[in-house]
């Protein structure tokens, strides 16, 4: 018999704000992928969700299904439901069509708090075999319009051929949502 894995630690009393980004008449990045961005990042949040959920963790979904948000009230999920991480989904596009891999990112002057949640999910994100870009601090919007900690994961460059391809497979998108909330459980558990 294989040797037991001890249990992973509970979540239980962590709040996280899940943000699929994007949404209703936003679709978001589309490059040379089948699927929309706005569908992508929906299917990975929803999973993330799922999975902290499933560790005992209070999640909160800015969206759910195919409706558009703005940026402030995303943002202001955060505050509202005092989480202890915000994480933004999105995926990526770039001019260079050879510009690949997920990518995390916090805002400038981020709190040590988004600095340690970036570094916790850019290394599950390597540690299960996706590239990952280190992304240089960004005021987007959904991470600056409040003061908890807060992270935006960009899960690979829908202009990218490679990551297109992989992000509209069920299996990657699920292989990626496993790696961002390991990511998450690490930083809460940490």
């Amino acid at each position: 018999m294989p040797p037991t894995r001890p249990p992973l630690p509970s979540l239980r009393g962590k709040r996280v704000v899940i943000d699929p980004g994007h949404g209703g008449k936003d679709p978001g990045a589309r490059g040379v992928s089948r699927l929309p961005e706005k569908t992508i990042v929906l299917l990975i949040g929803n999973q993330v969700s799922r999975l902290l959920q499933h560790r005992g963790a209070t999640v909160i979904n800015t969206r759910k299904d195919d409706r558009f948000l703005e940026l402030d009230a995303r943002a202001a999920y955060a505050t509202r439901n005092r989480a202890d991480l915000f994480v933004s989904i999105h995926a990526d596009s770039a001019p260079r069509k050879t510009a690949s891999g997920a990518t995390v990112y916090t805002c400038r002057g981020a709190s040590a708090n988004s600095v340690a949640a970036a570094w916790y999910i850019r290394r599950a994100l390597t540690q299960a075999g996706i590239p990952c870009r280190t992304g240089k601090p960004s005021n987007f919007r959904v991470l600056v319009a409040h003061p908890r900690p807060a992270v935006l994961v960009e899960c690979g460059f829908l202009t990218n051929a490679g990551d297109a391809a992989l992000l509209n497979t069920q299996a990657h998108r699920s292989k990626v949502a496993a790696a961002i909330a390991r990511g998450i459980a690490d930083y809460l558990c940490r």
